[in-house]
């Protein structure tokens, strides 16, 4: 009787310890106060935010050649443009708000000439090509996006993971559990898995 009175005892205090190294971390306090996590969102919105700027430049002069068009939309998508690039944007969306304003006085016309009517076939032609040219790359950046926004959830997942459990083997935890699944936990480390993550360049 003492030897299992004693095996109750030894697996009692076992579930003691072992109810020590348990923790709790609220992923979605993580997810809402984390400067990281806060730092990764806005890079991704200002880049949603740029694309959707791209896309709404080239609508706006849609009439170009489709080497002006791949130009304009090479120096919209690049970083720090300088002086010489800029001008060349300006040049560019001159063009084409130059040509879409021919268009327009071409396609009012009851009667245009031979030279008339061949601009407004080719002007036309242009516009067409360009809307094409735009939704082909709408396309394109929204799965550029999307790509984005994956590998920023990915890094994002990965860096929550290393900061719990660098913080759960100072506290010598064993087992972190998300703090949704948990009623009552003392070992909430969620505040130092912030800290943590926070502190990450």
């Amino acid at each position: 009787m003492k030897t299992l009175f004693g095996w109750l005892l030894t697996f009692g205090c076992l579930i003691a310890a072992h109810a020590q190294a348990f923790g709790v971390v609220d992923y979605n306090r993580i997810i809402n106060e984390s400067t990281f996590v806060k730092n990764n969102l806005e890079r991704l919105q200002a880049l949603e935010t740029r694309y959707r700027g791209v896309l709404q430049t080239l609508q706006e002069n849609i009439i170009l050649t489709n080497e002006e068009r791949q130009e304009l939309t090479n120096l919209l998508l690049a970083n720090n443009l300088n002086d010489a690039q800029r001008k060349r944007v300006e040049e560019l969306t001159q063009t084409a708000r130059q040509r879409a304003g021919e268009l327009q006085q071409l396609r009012q016309k009851p009667q245009p000439t031979e030279t008339e009517k061949a601009a407004l076939e080719r002007f036309t032609q242009m516009e067409a090509i360009g809307r094409e040219a735009l939704q082909t790359l709408g396309q394109q950046l929204f799965q550029q996006l999307e790509q984005q926004v994956q590998k920023s959830r990915d890094e994002v997942e990965k860096a929550v993971r290393e900061a719990v459990a660098a913080v759960a083997k100072e506290k010598k935890l064993t087992v972190v559990f998300n703090a949704q699944m948990v009623f009552y936990a003392e070992n909430d480390i969620t505040s130092e898995v912030i800290k943590r993550l926070d502190e990450r360049k």
